[in-house]
């Protein structure tokens, strides 16, 4: 008798936005450590602050466009990635707080959260809305008689 238990290749291809959300959030979390680390561990490295800044800014919108370029043609699964993306951001956010006591000063673990959250709705809604607004424009007017 066949055994019901799915395989490591089925399940990857089951659950592609959670594995995506997974490999975008660990991306995530690398870039801010190492920016958190470089940037207050390596006072050599002052002088490049702006270039540091820039460079560490743009890795974190890159791997934020993950999710939503790879389903932009699903916003519920585009939602779920980056929201588990950004989960293990603010996770990490909020661990990193334990050494660096002033980083909670600006901004929060939750906090950070509730902005990535509401960033990838309004993403999502926004979506939403195109995909409707294609399918509406696509289809032809039905003709009704009197």
């Amino acid at each position: 008798m066949g055994s019901s238990r799915p395989t490591r290749t089925q399940l990857s291809l089951s659950y592609p936005c959670l594995i995506l959300g997974l490999i975008a959030g660990a991306s995530l979390a690398a870039v801010a450590v190492a920016w958190l680390l470089i940037a207050n561990r390596a006072p050599s490295l002052v002088r490049f602050t702006l270039q540091r800044n820039v460079v560490a800014g743009a890795l974190i919108g890159l791997f934020i466009l993950l999710p939503v370029f790879r389903f932009l043609r699903s916003p519920g699964r585009m939602f779920f990635s980056g929201v588990v993306a950004w989960s293990i951001l603010a996770l990490t956010y909020d661990v990193m707080e334990i050494p660096f006591q002033r980083l909670n000063s600006r901004l929060g673990a939750f906090h950070l959260f509730v902005l990535g959250a509401v960033v990838f709705g309004f993403l999502a809604v926004f979506d939403w809305v195109a995909l409707m607004l294609v399918a509406a424009l696509h289809r032809p007017a039905a003709v009704t008689r009197r």
